[in-house]
């Protein structure tokens, strides 16, 4: 495709590059396909209209588009590349007439453009790595640069880098696969990478030649071609040359490669003609309909054109090279390299140390300021230094430490409190040089924000006060990511009452707030609950969801940020129900929605004895068994109001003996108002893997329960200027400002 493009442009001589503001965002989603384009943020659920960059087919999309618009106005003097479009022409005037015509074009199909990166009217021009001016391409001064900074490769992965680099830009190279011959022995299975001499000529040689920044000519389909042929018994090499208005040959395309292992065999007459076959095959789109010679240093192949009775190789590939119009002439092939390299190459760097972490002669001034002194101190080139462990050690001054601190926690990536020991200790001691390391580490902004401490979280194990009778509350939650199972329904509403354990779940198409208001008008038929417990949706913290409760006398109760703990009932209804509607839907040899499932799913659950209560949550709510006695029973359980009795006790054991496993995890802890602390963002799945952990520092506003608290964070839902959060989100934050060390 790059080289087709590059083709075009022949007999051009001014040139303008166009760049594609936020190119993919031109592309319009159809409303109905927007859901399958969702994403997951901090602020909730989000759906592309426009075509998103990192989608799998949207490179081929866009460029799709960008080609049927020029083609739509018949455009013969633009192409593009994605979203870079190249214009030329063959005149100034021309070429203003061209430009005029591309912007009215833009115009008229809302294509915008980036000025920053537009280049108008140059007779020399960067496009996609290459320079380009009249008839000429070269690499661009780019990646030459980076070229003089290649270092040998170290391993085999330094090396399948360099020659995977190298491979992009074959066609300036000659002879390529016959110079990279002794590299491509490194890649071999089961052989060491042993650095010999002759990798290194190789690789210099390459480099050197990457260096001279070779020029090729761009094809012109007026002009004859020649093609020059050459095999070795390592590779098979072929240049493609045209000559210019003076009759010199100047070249387009260079192509190499290695033997195989079966081709090694062959002799050198059938060498020069796999050379001249695999060249044709090469450079058929250049070649084929029209005359051209083929030049080769092997004079045995000049009849080979008109030779009677080939057989075998020679008879095959005779019947190929009859689909061309061409001629043989004998000529020695040349030697010359001419070679470029990608820019996407590694460069090695030589590892950088710091001379020093501080100034020796700023170490002696401030000593003699400081008045430093002490018993086993002593002076070694008029610095105070102090042995310990036979090494002397630089005592470094009261005003220094500070500043010795910051170099070498700066300097070597934020290291914590005992590499910091095990980087200054060495050289430097003042007493108690371990409380200060650690304080300061304590005290450092960056590393509280970015660093997750192996420590336990804060906060021990809470209950929602258990309930006696049914619907004293009830909770809501919602499971999504439903759709494509043989229905347009992709979320899953749970309600769960927390005395009984009885479920009830309804499908839907969507989690907004009239969503929600429908499902509790049909629980509330039944009973109005005292009390709902909730997340913080934004359908459940609406107006119009809030006024609805008012109406009915329901007290709403809010889980704290990030915490679905709070509402643990029915988040581990939740598991359980999608556990045993996946198991229907992958039993059921028909495609069931998975909507006329759920019915029986729901019933199934209910008529299950729970593993805590011990008793189906159907019989503490309505009295119903399970099935009937095969023995005439009419009650295998407690009654009812006993049984519900019991299920609250057993709910009250059960948490008591998880909260003395749960709390051995955790430990307890105290904020007052005006503490500082940072706050554990949720880690969404789409988060990106440099986002800091913590966010802040907050302030604690006030304490709200035992374990939660609000804190000066805006809710960028809500728009509300503090947020309440659970305890386990929370790390205290040391002021940098408060750091004092020992001296002070």
């Amino acid at each position: 495709l790059m080289d087709s493009l590059l083709d075009k442009l022949s007999k051009a001589k001014i040139f303008s590059s166009l760049d594609l503001a936020s190119g993919y965002w031109h592309v319009p989603i159809h409303p109905k396909d927007t859901e399958k384009l969702a994403f997951c943020t901090n602020f909730g659920l989000y759906e592309w209209c426009r075509l998103p960059f990192g989608i799998k087919v949207a490179p081929a999309i866009f460029n799709r588009l960008i080609r049927r618009i020029l083609t739509k106005y018949k455009i013969d003097f633009a192409c593009n590349y994605f979203d870079d479009i190249i214009v030329y022409s063959s005149s100034e005037l021309e070429h203003w007439k061209h430009l005029k015509t591309i912007f009215e074009i833009c115009e008229k199909e809302n294509i915008k453009l980036k000025l920053s990166k537009c280049v108008f009217a140059q007779t020399k021009i960067s496009f996609l790595g290459y320079e380009i001016e009249q008839g000429k391409v070269s690499p661009n001064n780019a990646n030459i640069e980076t070229i003089k900074k290649l270092q040998p490769p170290t391993n085999v992965k330094e090396l399948q880098r360099f020659l995977g680099s190298v491979n992009v830009y074959n066609k300036f190279i000659p002879q390529y696969a016959k110079l990279r011959y002794p590299l491509n022995q490194l890649l071999k299975k089961d052989v060491k990478f042993n650095w010999t001499n002759e990798c290194q000529d190789a690789f210099d040689k390459l480099k050197e030649t990457l260096t001279t920044k070779p020029v090729l000519n761009l094809y012109n389909p007026d002009v004859t071609c020649h093609v020059f042929v050459d095999a070795s018994q390592k590779s098979v090499g072929a240049v493609l040359k045209q000559p210019d208005a003076s009759d010199v040959l100047h070249p387009i395309a260079y192509h190499s490669r290695t033997l195989r292992d079966y081709e090694k065999n062959y002799a050198i007459t059938e060498l020069e003609c796999l050379a001249i076959v695999d060249a044709l095959d090469k450079f058929y789109y250049y070649l084929h309909g029209q005359k051209f010679v083929i030049h080769t240093d092997h004079a045995a192949l000049v009849w080979l054109k008109n030779v009677k009775n080939l057989r075998g190789r020679l008879f095959r590939w005779s019947l190929k090279l009859s689909m061309f119009d061409y001629e043989i002439k004998y000529q020695k092939g040349c030697t010359n390299i001419e070679a470029d390299m990608l820019s996407r190459h590694p460069v090695s760097h030589h590892l950088q140390h710091a001379v020093h972490l501080l100034d020796i002669n700023e170490i002696k001034t401030q000593q003699k300021n400081d008045n430093l002194c002490g018993p086993k101190y002593h002076e070694v080139k008029d610095v105070i230094v102090i042995k310990k462990r036979n090494l002397y050690k630089i005592v470094v001054p009261f005003s220094l430490r500070l500043k010795l601190l910051n170099q070498a926690h700066e300097q070597f990536g934020h290291p914590g409190v005992q590499k910091m020991l095990n980087l200054i200790t060495p050289q430097y001691y003042w007493p108690n040089i371990t409380s200060d390391i650690t304080e300061f580490v304590k005290h450092c902004s960056v590393c509280q924000l970015n660093k997750k401490r192996k420590q336990k979280r804060f906060g021990l194990l809470q209950q929602v006060p258990p309930t006696s009778t049914h619907f004293e509350c009830i909770s809501v939650d919602t499971v999504g990511g439903f759709n494509y199972y043989n229905s347009t329904k992709k979320f899953l509403h749970i309600v769960i009452d927390h005395a009984t354990r009885h479920v009830w779940a309804f499908p839907s198409k969507n989690e907004n707030s009239e969503t929600y208001i429908n499902i509790l008008k049909q629980i509330f038929q039944i009973q109005v609950p005292v009390k709902l417990l909730t997340d913080r949706n934004a359908a459940f913290t609406s107006s119009r969801f809030k006024k609805f409760l008012r109406n009915y006398n329901v007290k709403h109760l809010l889980t704290t940020a990030h915490h679905p703990q709070t509402n643990g009932k029915v988040e581990r209804v939740n598991q359980s129900l999608v556990t045993r509607l996946k198991c229907k839907v992958n039993s059921t040899s028909t495609k069931v929605p998975w909507t006329k499932l759920l019915e029986s799913v729901t019933n199934e659950y209910n008529l299950t004895p729970h593993s805590i209560t011990k008793y189906p949550p159907a019989y503490l709510l309505l009295g119903t068994l399970p099935y009937d006695s095969p023995i005439g029973q009419n009650s295998y359980y407690e009654p009812v109001n006993e049984a519900r009795n019991l299920a609250l006790q057993r709910t009250i054991d059960y948490h008591n003996k998880n909260k003395i496993r749960y709390d051995a995890r955790f430990v307890d802890k105290k904020f007052n108002p005006g503490d500082l602390v940072v706050y554990e963002e949720f880690h969404y799945p789409n988060t990106r893997k440099l986002t800091p952990p913590f966010s802040g520092p907050y302030e604690v506003i006030k304490q709200c329960s035992e374990v939660t608290y609000e804190i000066n964070k805006p809710n960028p839902l809500t728009k509300q200027a503090t947020q309440i959060v659970h305890i386990s989100k929370l790390r205290c934050f040391h002021s940098p400002d408060k750091l004092k060390l020992s001296h002070e």
